[in-house]
């Protein structure tokens, strides 16, 4: 089969325009897109997140989304799962997969030493030696500066011992992205926080201003959070009628036409085939109009910062 190129906006002022490999084909012809990172490392637009998912029903999921047409899983040291993760991967062409994975924010002060250790134990894990994306999966509790940048400078050590061939952060308010910037040598390549319909298409201001300094955000909870509202609701309902589609196609069909990866999980067969269906239909510019100015259901980008609006 034939996979499509398809093109979007580069995150990078200077480029407005970006190829977009194909990195594996669902289907006759449809196919996952790869944005390009600020590093050039290439990641799967669409991912297969694992949160909330023991070991055993993690390996299962990924198993399963590997078999649909998966090629990005997401997984992290707070999930608990690794290991299933791991084993669901074992055996396969390293290049077949994309693998994010992340590390906590430190309990102790020794904030370096603490998240050097985290960062290992995700590959043990695994059983890798490299992933693809690492992250700081949130800022500490404290949002102590200092406690970022130590953090960040380990992630750089990790990345420039070739343990990870990008490296970023999650759940990253802008003032936390400008402390690690104070003495950052390699800038983050994403921010993956909540981002979905309701929230409008800049959030905060945080994507004007990952945008500005050649960072990806990334969707989590594409969705909404505790809700149905953008799977069933009115709004989406309405309008996937009339591709054809369901409300959560529409719901993420949305982020792509911004140019946001996203992360979305499921265990069933039907509804992982259907969030692959999403690249080869696009949205009209008044359904378009209609989703971005959507007020409801509301979200923050990060449980981190609901108390930060910045104006870029």
């Amino acid at each position: 089969s034939s996979a499509a190129l398809i093109f979007v906006p580069s995150p990078n002022r200077s480029s407005h325009i970006m190829k977009l490999a194909c990195c594996m084909t669902l289907g006759a012809s449809a196919a996952i897109p790869n944005v390009k990172l600020n590093n050039g490392v290439e990641m799967p637009l669409i991912s297969l997140g694992t949160w909330q998912y023991n070991s055993s029903v993690a390996e299962d999921t990924v198993k399963l989304g590997m078999k649909v047409g998966f090629n990005h899983i997401d997984t992290a040291n707070n999930y608990k799962n690794q290991d299933g993760v791991g084993r669901a991967l074992a055996g396969l062409d390293r290049k077949s997969y994309f693998l994010t994975t992340k590390v906590p924010a430190p309990t102790t002060t020794k904030y370096y030493d603490e998240t050097n250790q985290y960062l290992n134990e995700d590959l043990k894990l695994l059983n890798l030696d490299q992933v693809d994306l690492m992250l700081l999966h949130y800022p500490p509790q404290t949002n102590d500066c200092a406690t970022m940048q130590e953090q960040w400078r380990a992630m750089e050590d990790f990345y420039k011992a070739g343990k990870a061939k990008a490296i970023g952060v999650s759940n990253y308010c802008i003032s936390s992205l400008k402390c690690i910037a104070e003495k950052a040598t390699v800038t983050p390549a994403v921010n993956q926080v909540e981002f979905h319909i309701g929230m409008g298409p800049d959030p905060t201001g945080l994507k004007s201003y990952c945008d500005s300094k050649g960072i990806f955000l990334q969707a989590y909870s594409p969705l909404g959070d505790g809700t149905t509202e953008l799977i069933t609701g009115p709004l989406v309902a309405g309008i996937g009628k009339a591709h054809g589609k369901s409300g959560a196609q529409v719901s993420l069909r949305w982020l792509v036409e911004h140019n946001i990866p996203l992360s979305t999980k499921s265990t069933s067969e039907k509804h992982l085939q259907e969030d692959l269906d999403i690249f080869e239909w696009s949205l009209t510019s008044d359904e378009k109009t209609q989703l971005d100015s959507a007020t409801s259901p509301a979200g923050t980008p990060s449980f981190m910062c609901k108390a930060e609006t910045v104006v870029v």
